[in-house]
């Protein structure tokens, strides 16, 4: 075992690292969606309830020592997934509740990393509030479709979970509006090639965005999420247009 796993079993009272199974790799958390679809003001809006001082500076500043590092758009933006939220939730307990320093921190995520610590994620945990998430079951019931028509769209990755049996509500508008594809007609694959398509113009409307983020005052999250309702209206607007002839 490495000196840092060692350190890091010294400072949980979780199970000795050999009774803990072995992750087939990646980060920890390992059981949750490591999808990203969460943009910093999304993740600011899920844990500042939880956290008030959370800012996005404290947000880059976790990401440049490496104990939450989110993937990157095209434009170079990050992107969290749920696994990254939770994994931003610990190392904010560590640092309040038990005023752990970062390096400590860090090895203790290297043994969570590595399997050699267990760490227990739930769904309340991860959402605050076990409301915050829809299970398959609701999904399916509450976007009229069926439970083999949601695995589907699940499989070619254009709805996925947030955490195990669990969606964020903002899937449903993308489960219905898939379903009415289907049923006209449309086939997955086809389907999967409109939505990639899609969420590289939400990265590019997000990236024209940016800008009118980073100005000062209480009107620039307005200003920024207006321009980009526009730009979603005018990809719709051409969309429709191309279709209609």
């Amino acid at each position: 075992m490495s000196q840092a796993a060692r350190r890091a079993s010294s400072l949980t009272d979780a199970a000795p690292a050999q009774a803990v199974d072995a992750p087939l790799g990646g980060r920890w958390p390992h059981a949750l969606s490591h999808e990203p679809m969460l943009r910093v003001s999304d993740v600011l809006g899920l844990v500042q309830r939880q956290f008030p001082t959370l800012t996005p500076s404290k947000l880059r500043f976790l990401d440049t020592h490496g104990l939450v590092s989110p993937q990157r758009t095209p434009s170079g933006y990050r992107q969290y997934s749920p696994a990254d939220v939770e994994r931003l939730r610990f190392v904010l307990r560590q640092q309040r509740d038990l005023y752990r320093p970062l390096n400590v921190i860090r090895e203790h995520l290297d043994g969570l990393d590595a399997g050699l610590l267990h760490e227990p994620v739930t769904l309340s945990e991860i959402g605050e509030a076990q409301d915050d998430y829809l299970t398959t079951a609701q999904v399916a019931e509450r976007g009229g479709v069926s439970r083999e028509t949601l695995d589907a769209l699940e499989d070619a990755g254009i709805v996925l979970p947030s955490v195990p049996d669990g969606y964020e509500p903002g899937v449903l508008p993308v489960v219905v509006a898939a379903s009415a594809y289907l049923q006209a007609g449309g086939d997955v694959r086809a389907l999967r090639t409109l939505v990639l398509a899609a969420r590289r113009e939400a990265d590019r409307a997000e990236a024209s965005a940016a800008p009118l983020r980073r100005r000062d005052g209480g009107e620039a999250e307005a200003a920024a999420n207006e321009f980009g309702e526009a730009a979603i209206a005018a990809f719709s607007a051409v969309v429709r247009h191309q279709v209609g002839g």
